[in-house]
């Protein structure tokens, strides 16, 4: 059986180059102090509808300075796809150090609407796959809502995730009509061998 690492050293194998669609080269590399400014600036390219989705209000930037300074590695590990020093996508695997759920790891990406549609989500979710093999964790969750996520629904039914849950009418869009939120599910090899 494959020995799990702490995400300490898991962090270790950053940085880590990737190559998009389009041949631009990009890095991935943990969310550090100093970061602020470039996420900050990074969430404000955002469209409003991205944003509202968010769990929190990512255009204060003090909210972004209290994140960066009290990252628990143990709990979140937030990765930045970095280009000549600035910050176009983040990655974020949140999980639990106790209980019942903490084989269970939470998925959020975020990137700059100039750098989608060419693999960029894409390869900073298996890289999150990946690190969350390497800690052990069992299964993965990603919350999508179906009307305007539809499009990433699809792709990451391709990586092994699928629907758990629909529910209905659950959230709201900035017009206050209801949408479905969908909660997606991949379940993780217990044994790295076996994938």
């Amino acid at each position: 059986m494959a020995r799990y690492r702490e995400v300490k050293e898991v962090l270790l194998d950053y940085p880590k180059e990737v190559i998009l669609k389009d041949g631009t080269g990009l890095t991935l590399r943990p969310i550090r102090d100093g970061d602020e400014d470039a996420l900050h600036a990074m969430f404000g390219r955002l469209p409003e509808d991205d944003l509202w989705f968010l769990n929190h209000d990512v255009s204060d930037p003090g909210m972004i300075g209290e994140w960066i300074g009290n990252l628990d590695t143990g709990r979140v590990v937030s990765i930045a796809a970095v280009l000549e020093g600035r910050i176009v996508a983040n990655a974020v695997l949140m999980r639990k150090r106790f209980g019942a759920k903490r084989h269970i790891g939470k998925i959020r990406i975020s990137v700059d609407p100039r750098f989608r549609d060419r693999g960029l989500g894409g390869w900073m979710l298996l890289d999150l796959i990946n690190l969350a093999m390497s800690v052990g964790l069992r299964i993965l969750v990603m919350r999508l809502v179906r009307e305007r996520d539809l499009p990433v629904i699809m792709g990451i039914k391709k990586l092994g995730f699928v629907e758990e849950a629909v529910l209905r009418n659950y959230v709201l869009d900035r017009a206050g009509r209801p949408l479905d939120l969908v909660i997606m599910t991949k379940r993780l090899p217990l044994n790295l061998d076996d994938f």
